[in-house]
């Protein structure tokens, strides 16, 4: 029998990887390039300027958008005839009074107090009827199935992936595959990082399609603490493997294997050197739940322990020489297909409450005008009740908050609630006003990109959207 010496080859690298790292502690010391570009960032313009970052909070599963934003006048009777038991109880609204595009009065859900306030000063604003969109959609084209519509348009991996990347795809398509953050992340580079040492894309809540770049790719980071691999515990288990991730492969795979573990404990140490010098954030944070707490606290924290990590990493930025920064963060339990009316306010709690630190650490830091929050969710609810819950549909309502946002406003439309409203198709499925595609390039002309060009890279589908509503506005100039 023949020995595939490639094969060979990628099973010794793999087993010394593997033997090493277990053998000890870790290796690599943190690189050197932190302190040169601290250097660099001193003596260079290039590397200094203006500073911002984009925060998406991804509510996956799909959260329930109608008792989010909720009527209070004449239309709650249409609102309570449709939602039935998930209807919240008129009195228990927070009547907000937005200064501009609401064509009815609103409230929102008892459980998002922290919210209220930010959008009664002026500091998060509404987007109503937002959704995953290729072109515009009339009821009429959704009635008569002539809509070209996002892929299997009630699928939460489908839409998941469409919301992040806008790309339709085919099962074999071979170019490489980008989400919207990470194509922002392949413009602006080149201006605003020059300097960096790290990814601009940082996820706190795992691999993701929205991050993924074409010319780089996003980290993701631990919300504990940042192990870097150090040679403190066995010199020699340190030099073996530094060896061997200093060794070239044929091999593609092993090859790629070697420079993405490389290029990971090389960022991890300086993650680590940078974080270590940084100041303690004096923002309280929600704390771990303890035993018998009501869920809201356990939501509270897992949400603010990624946002409390973007925090830490926004407080570093200079060292990691970032003008810009992109955030990944992500809370799960959204699918309320039963006991709603138990689960969605517990879980709308802990993100108020999540939310409501962050923006608090982002004064704390002086960067409120610098950092823009903004919600993202696959799809909406049902506005009809399946009997406990409500089912997968299409458009939502959906906010942004932050100091550089024209807050206390709705954007985009609030439905007309009533039956037999052309804002409804099916089962209560409300069509989408406003793209993800105008959504995202709005934030993106606030983060830096001016160029018409780079928004239609960016932003696929945004070339079929009115010139007038390719940036809704919700930004300041």
């Amino acid at each position: 029998m023949t020995r595939n010496h490639n094969d060979a080859s990628r099973r010794r690298f793999l087993k010394r990887s593997l033997a090493a790292l277990a053998g000890g502690a870790g290796f690599f010391a943190a690189p050197q390039s932190l302190s040169l570009l601290n250097a660099a960032w001193a003596q260079g313009p290039q590397c200094g300027g203006d500073y911002k970052a984009l925060v998406c909070v991804f509510l996956l599963g799909g959260n329930d958008g109608h008792n989010l934003v909720v009527p209070t006048g004449a239309e709650y009777a249409a609102y309570a005839n449709r939602r039935r038991g998930l209807a919240i109880a008129q009195q228990r609204l927070q009547p907000v009074a937005p200064l501009s595009g609401a064509n009815y009065a609103i409230g929102l859900h008892p459980d998002l107090p922290e919210l209220k306030q930010l959008f009664d000063s002026g500091k998060m604003a509404i987007l109503g009827s937002v959704g995953a969109l290729m072109e515009p959609v009339t009821k009429a084209q959704y009635d008569a199935r002539t809509a070209r519509l996002p892929p299997q348009l009630f699928s939460h991996n489908d839409q998941q992936a469409f919301w992040q990347s806008l790309q339709e795809r085919s099962p074999v398509d071979t170019t490489p595959a980008s989400g919207w953050a990470g194509r922002l992340a392949d413009v602006a580079h080149p201006t605003y990082n020059p300097c960096a040492t790290l990814a601009m894309n940082l996820s706190l809540a795992g691999a993701n399609p929205f991050q993924v770049g074409l010319g780089g790719e996003a980290l993701t980071v631990d919300t504990g603490d940042i192990r870097a691999i150090e040679a403190d515990r066995d010199p020699t288990v340190v030099a073996e493997l530094e060896a061997v991730y200093a060794q070239t492969h044929s091999n593609l795979l092993v090859e790629q294997y070697r420079r993405s573990t490389r290029a990971a404990i090389d960022d991890y140490a300086v993650l680590r050197t940078a974080l270590a010098a940084a100041q303690p954030l004096p923002t309280a944070f929600p704390p771990p739940p303890n035993e018998g707490d009501r869920p809201a606290v356990r939501f509270a924290y897992a949400l603010g322990s990624q946002l409390r990590r973007a925090a830490q990493l926004i407080s570093v930025r200079q060292a990691l020489g970032h003008r810009r920064q992109i955030f990944f963060c992500a809370l799960g339990g959204f699918d309320t297909h039963d006991a709603q009316t138990a689960d969605q306010p517990e879980l709308l709690l802990g993100t108020s409450r999540a939310l409501a630190a962050f923006h608090r650490a982002t004064i704390d830091l002086g960067v409120e005008a610098q950092v823009t929050t903004f919600a993202a969710s696959e799809f909406g609810r049902s506005m009809t009740s399946n009997g406990d819950g409500s089912d997968h549909s299409w458009g939502n309502h959906l906010f942004v908050l932050g100091g550089a946002v024209r807050g206390q406003r709705v954007f985009g439309a609030l439905p007309n609630l009533a039956d037999g409203s052309d804002d409804f198709a099916g089962d209560g499925n409300l069509i989408p006003k406003i793209s993800v595609d105008q959504y995202g390039a709005t934030l993106a002309r606030w983060f830096g990109v001016a160029d018409e060009s780079m928004l239609d890279t960016c932003f696929p589908n945004l070339r079929h959207f009115p010139p007038a509503l390719r940036d809704l506005g919700f930004m300041a100039a």
